[in-house]
């Protein structure tokens, strides 16, 4: 078994600052994702969170909009004076077409993401990026429980949402995760101290998958 701390002292910075942004999304109460811009020595100079289901006062002109992904508001934090070319795009899943897109237009040198982003993968729609993931089987299986958790908790009307119901089959250890967890949402903790309790259950996760994938 892993130790938290050694590993969360290990990632990159843009990993930890994506990952504490998908949490602060979700602790929130919108879909759990995060994103941001890195210089070439991996400092983060831009981030964002998805905001498209937010609302209520907030700040942003992109909030509760459809396109207030978190890509597209880090991107949006971002100046034109920058050398878009020497920077990369964090998320911690995939992006879509029209993040992806974003970032071609705007020039930024290189995208990188944690996990696959569940409701692509449902909707048979991966891939949109165009790149290889990190493959770090802790951290993807981390991002994506915190992802299935809040559109679990966004959904309405009877029946469970088609997301979760297709990772089930998709990503089995992710979603038994997601599925062991207490109901509701986290409270308003670091993701360090969240994680840190969850952790010997996401390591045996991602232990799992790993050998389920390869890899």
């Amino acid at each position: 078994m892993s130790d938290f701390e050694a590993e969360w002292a290990a990632a990159a910075e843009a990993v930890r600052r994506c990952l504490g942004l998908a949490f602060d999304a979700l602790v929130e109460g919108g879909l759990a994702v995060g994103s941001v811009l890195t210089d070439v020595h991996g400092t983060v100079l831009a981030e964002g969170r998805n905001q498209a289901y937010d609302d209520g006062p907030g700040a942003g002109p992109l909030r509760g909009t459809p396109l207030a992904h978190a890509e597209m508001n880090a991107l949006g934090a971002a100046r034109t004076a920058w050398d878009l070319g020497a920077l990369t795009l964090w998320s911690t899943q995939e992006p879509c077409s029209m993040c992806t897109a974003a970032a071609a237009f705007t020039g930024v040198g290189a995208v990188r993401y944690l996990a696959p982003d569940p409701w692509s993968l449902a909707a048979e729609t991966d891939g949109s990026s165009g790149v290889a993931g990190l493959e770090a089987q802790p951290w993807l299986v981390a991002a994506n429980v915190m992802f299935l958790r809040s559109v679990a908790e966004a959904a309405r009307g009877a029946g469970e949402p088609a997301t979760l119901v297709r990772s089930r089959e998709l990503e089995p250890e992710t979603a038994g995760l997601h599925d062991s967890l207490p109901p509701g949402l986290p409270a308003g903790t670091p993701v360090e101290a969240w994680l840190a309790e969850l952790w010997p259950a996401v390591d045996e996760a991602a232990t799992a998958r790993r050998r389920r994938v390869g890899r």
